[in-house]
């Protein structure tokens, strides 16, 4: 009888030895720690390998390795994977700053993609006896150029080029985290004034961008190109018109004429033109008329001159954002390329339609692209497949000759955008 009650308690303890192989009770100890997690996860931040010690973090790991009280480490595990998840940006102090240059005229957007890293699911992983590299590897970012940055920096001796690495890895922690998204994808690196586009992770082609200027400065975001479409018209945004187009119509009555522009109650391309001569231009300059959606509305027809080329790509977005062609090429030849109004303008657009095109991702092939090209009409052409497009802003880019490329911070997102202080 004995013996078979130490066999059923024998096989008891067995049990659960088993479950907790397989995501039941973790023996470790009072926090939830076995010995192997302790050793990795000291390991991880000796090396800071993921660039995420910042803020508090390094006064609580001095007071660790004082105590070696795991109620500490599992803080400091905690602290890490926000950090690796959600960046050591001072987010509400970057935001509080994008907010005052927007009151000083600047259009400025930033969108970064916060992740959930809540203290309880990362105790509850660490209790479940999974290893710290599993426990942080859904919050390392898919961004395929942060491991090179995270090494550049190891190996960096701090000085500006090492704040511009600091400051890109953060960045790439805050970009989209769908790692769907960054297969195959676009890349605008608006420091750089480059886009790449990848396949499967390898690289296709880099181009020369133009993008916003210091006052209309390109918006940081990550969407997906739907369509093309060919032979655009450019349907002038209200403030552009203000800023711009209106008072060159005062001043040359022929201008519309020249820049083959109509005017419309609306940006519907197919409703009846009003004639400009019956219209008092100088009113909507004034101040009252600021803010106001202007009734009439500036649209430039498909022509050799139109500010938007031949071709613009299109991804879907609230800032009404796309790269397309331009007539100013002479632009491209310029080191410094911030002069648009926020639209990414491309060196060679017509290389990159025939490329996607003889690839198969839009949904007409090349010959046909190029007939409906040569009728200077209007014409749209849906992608077969949607392609994510990420606009981001690196100071410092891993590049294709294995180096590390620094550019210059034109939006002054470098000095803006500070770690979180010590708590």
């Amino acid at each position: 009888m004995k013996r078979n009650v130490w066999r059923g308690g024998a096989l008891a303890v067995l049990g659960l030895l088993l479950a907790g192989c397989t995501g039941g009770p973790h023996f470790g100890d009072a926090q939830g720690w076995s010995s192997s997690q302790k050793k990795e996860f000291e390991q991880i931040l000796r090396e800071d390998r993921y660039v995420s010690i910042c803020g508090g973090m390094r006064a609580t790991y001095s007071q660790y390795l004082r105590t070696r009280d795991t109620k500490l480490l599992s803080k400091l595990l905690v602290d890490y994977t926000r950090n690796l998840a959600n960046s050591c940006i001072d987010l509400p102090a970057f935001d509080a700053a994008q907010k005052a240059r927007r009151e000083r005229k600047i259009h400025t957007r930033y969108k970064y993609y916060l992740q959930s890293a809540s203290a309880s699911q990362t105790l509850a992983a660490l209790r479940d006896g999974k290893s710290i590299e599993q426990i942080l590897h859904p919050y390392i970012p898919p961004m395929p150029q942060f491991h090179r940055l995270v090494r550049a920096y190891h190996s960096a001796a701090g000085g500006p080029q090492g704040h511009k690495l600091r400051m890109s890895i953060e960045r790439a922690k805050l970009m989209k985290p769908d790692p769907e998204a960054w297969r195959t994808y676009f890349l605008v690196n608006i420091p750089e004034f480059k886009v790449r586009f990848f396949e499967d992770g390898n690289l296709a082609f880099v181009m020369k961008t133009v993008v916003g200027q210091k006052s209309w400065q390109t918006p940081i975001f990550s969407a997906s190109m739907k369509y093309v479409v060919l032979n655009p018209t450019w349907n002038v945004p209200d403030n552009i018109a203000r800023a711009e187009e209106i008072p060159h119509l005062l001043r040359d009555r022929n201008y519309l004429k020249r820049k083959r522009m109509v005017v419309l109650r609306s940006y519907d391309i197919d409703s009846t033109p009003v004639d400009p001569r019956t219209i008092n231009w100088r009113k909507y300059l004034r101040p009252e008329w600021k803010k106001k959606e202007l009734p009439y509305k500036l649209i430039q027809l498909p022509a050799k001159g139109n500010a938007l080329g031949r071709v613009k790509f299109m991804f879907p977005n609230p800032y009404s954002v796309y790269m397309h062609d331009t007539p100013m090429k002479s632009l491209f030849k310029r080191d410094y390329r911030a002069y648009s109004h926020g639209c990414i303008r491309l060196d060679k657009p017509m290389e990159m339609l025939e490329y996607l095109a003889r690839r198969g991702y839009l949904s007409k092939d090349w010959e046909s692209v190029k007939a409906e090209l040569a009728t200077w009409k209007l014409k749209t052409v849906s992608l077969s497949r949607p392609i994510p497009v990420h606009v981001g802003y690196f100071t410092a880019y891993p590049l294709e000759s294995g180096g590390i490329g620094y550019f210059p911070d034109i939006y002054g997102y470098d000095k803006i955008m500070r770690l979180k202080s010590a708590e």
